[in-house]
């Protein structure tokens, strides 16, 4: 019984309470036809009265409104009651004339204060000629047009943000579908050509996103995006996208007799396929211009770049963390990694890189970090260069410079060290390291009595041992010397020693693979299995990484006479590495297979390759 009270005391408070945060929204079709009716509303998270906006003489007419609805929504979830309460105001408008209009901000009170909303924005597409032409026809044609698809009523293109771009510039290519008169049911048979010529990034579409309307060849068409691209030039000149075709299920109407006493007509849903497809587009690529400045890492956007050290005050042996940051928008993907100027006593390890990026209409925007772990080994006083980064900005058309700032550093001396017997560092001039070593070079006699020593008459020369002393020698110089001169002749052979090696690099960086695979390091896991698989092939064939393509490759696996089902399925681990480390899935089943393909694939090549 208490619970039951507690439970419709709790429920009493939430209907007197207002939401802690209130939204006011408006909300309209961004796109309508000229002639028809559309809605805007306004939808306010609470009871909302007195709306007030000044929604005529916008170039939008007014038909009828406001009209209000509210609504109430109460759940119990753990002992907690929430109560959820919306009003929505709506208006009907319609627009006469094309172009883009906008409605000011409304206003609405709740509880005696005054909140404001956004201000709403609707383009008014021309009115649809053919349907102008098909309202004035003969109604006794409407049976026969609604049961059939003409060629115009489903189109597909590939729609680019420029025809005419630099080398390495951001192109977005948007896939898009294109239907009237029939809504389309589902697509497949998708055939995306290859973007050759291009680094592609494929950017997630939302999964909600609705159809659109445009208005296209003179109709009003309803607008879906099927997909999208961010396409970076890899090359100047004239590059053509292929042309790309799907199959769209349209739903047609089809009015047929329903028989019986009456005789009504009955309209029947029937789904037909419908083949489109997008011609083929061109790309003007331009070069970069000459007189690319020494630092210029590939970037082309807009960039900036900090560098940070983690201490400037540490003693000798003390590891320390060097960080570049390259931030801005652009071609992330193909940045080369700029090398700082340490001094020549450091330690310096591997860098670390890390991309933080988001894909937007401009390119990849976000920031890349390089981490130097580094390690100084002598006390001293040290400067560390800031670091110069030369990218080429498309709006002036120019290259820029930008740089990072310098450090100096104080390195004192371990705890190990001594004035009288430790290593002295002078790093006067050019750093170059010189020691002197006191007191650790003279060696003390020891005192020896002269009853402890006693002659030695024991005759060693001719001995067998002696004999042994003598031959062993020369005949493990022999030995060694006709093995050295065996491995010489094995590593002259560059192409040998690379073949030969190929399994055992794949095999190292399979390990690696499986190490990114169990710490869950996406990026890390496709790049070495991406690098085991490539390199495996290109070592044991004897190709530059750099020439090997998708049709370069299965013309050299095929001219050693490799199955087509065994290329097919290196291509294929090779393609989903490259696709995977632009568009990461998370999906840690598909990791564990695709490492299972590419150690079976390894292995399958060494068997098929050594016949």
């Amino acid at each position: 019984m208490k619970r039951i009270f507690s439970i419709f005391l709790a429920f009493c408070v939430a209907l007197v309470a207002l939401a802690d945060d209130i939204t006011f929204t408006g909300t309209a079709p961004s796109a309508v036809a000229a002639g028809k009716q559309f809605r805007v509303e306004y939808t306010v998270n609470a009871r909302g009265s007195e709306i007030r906006c000044d929604i005529e003489g916008h170039g939008l007419d007014l038909l009828y409104g406001p009209s209000s609805s509210s609504s109430i929504s109460t759940s119990y979830v753990n002992g907690k009651v929430t109560t959820k309460n919306t009003t929505t105001f709506s208006y009907m408008m319609m627009g006469q004339q094309e172009g883009t209009f906008t409605l000011p901000a409304a206003t609405v009170k709740v509880d005696g204060k005054t909140y404001t909303s956004n201000p709403v924005t609707v383009k008014v597409l021309p009115a649809d000629k053919t349907e102008q032409q098909q309202g004035s026809g003969a109604a006794g044609n409407a049976q026969n047009a609604s049961s059939r698809i003409s060629k115009d009523d489903v189109l597909l293109r590939l729609d680019l943000s420029k025809t005419t771009a630099y080398e390495g510039e951001a192109i977005v290519a948007t896939l898009k579908l294109y239907f009237k008169n029939h809504a389309i049911r589902s697509i497949s048979d998708a055939k995306i050509a290859d973007f050759e010529g291009f680094t592609k990034q494929d950017v997630t579409l939302a999964d909600n996103r609705q159809a659109q309307l445009e208005h296209i060849n003179g109709a009003n068409y309803q607008m879906y995006p099927i997909a999208q691209w961010l396409l970076f030039p890899t090359k100047s000149g004239d590059i053509e996208i292929p042309a790309q075709t799907i199959k769209a299920v349209a739903e047609v109407v089809t009015r047929r007799s329903s028989g019986g006493f009456f005789d009504w007509p009955m309209d029947y849903t029937q789904a037909v396929e419908v083949p489109a497809t997008a011609p083929a587009r061109t790309v003007h690529v331009k070069p970069l211009p000459a007189g690319r400045p020494a630092s210029f890492m590939g970037g082309v956007g807009t960039y900036t770049v900090e560098s940070e050290v983690s201490s400037t005050e540490l003693k000798e042996g003390d590891a320390f963390t060097y960080r570049i940051t390259i931030s801005g928008t652009g071609n992330f993907k193909q940045l080369k990694d700029p090398e700082p100027q340490f001094p020549a006593d450091f330690e310096v390890y591997d860098p670390k890189v890390d991309f933080n990026t988001r894909t937007v209409s401009t390119g990849i925007s976000g920031k890349k970090t390089i981490e130097y772990t580094v390690i100084p080994r002598f006390a001293g006083s040290f400067d560390i260069p800031g670091v110069s980064f030369s990218y080429f900005d498309t709006q002036t058309g120019s290259y820029k410079t930008v740089a990072s700032q310098n450090f100096h550093l104080e390195v004192a001396k371990g705890a190990g060290a001594s004035g009288s017997g430790g290593g002295v560092a002078d790093f006067s001039g050019s750093s170059q390291e010189r020691i002197r070593m006191l007191g650790n070079d003279i060696r003390y006699l020891h005192n020896v009595r002269e009853e402890s020593l006693r002659p030695d008459n024991d005759a060693f020369f001719g001995t067998l041992s002696f004999w042994l002393w003598i031959i062993l020698p020369l005949l493990a110089f022999i030995l060694v010397a006709v093995i050295y001169r065996r491995q010489l002749r094995l590593n002259a052979d560059v192409v040998g020693v690379r073949t030969r090696k190929a399994s055992k690099v794949a095999t190292k960086r399979l390990k690696e693979a499986a190490a990114a695979l169990k710490s869950h390091n996406e990026a890390a896991f496709y790049e070495a299995v991406h690098k085991a698989v490539l390199g495996y092939v290109s070592d044991k064939l004897n190709l530059q990484r750099s020439e090997l393509t998708a049709d370069n490759l299965k013309e050299q696996l095929a001219g050693h006479h490799v199955s087509e089902e065994l290329i097919a399925q290196a291509v294929d681990v090779i393609s989903t590495c490259e696709f995977a480390r632009y568009a990461p899935s998370g999906d840690n089943a598909a990791m564990d297979t695709l490492y299972d393909r590419a150690v079976d694939t390894i292995d399958k090549l060494d068997n098929a390759i050594r016949k």
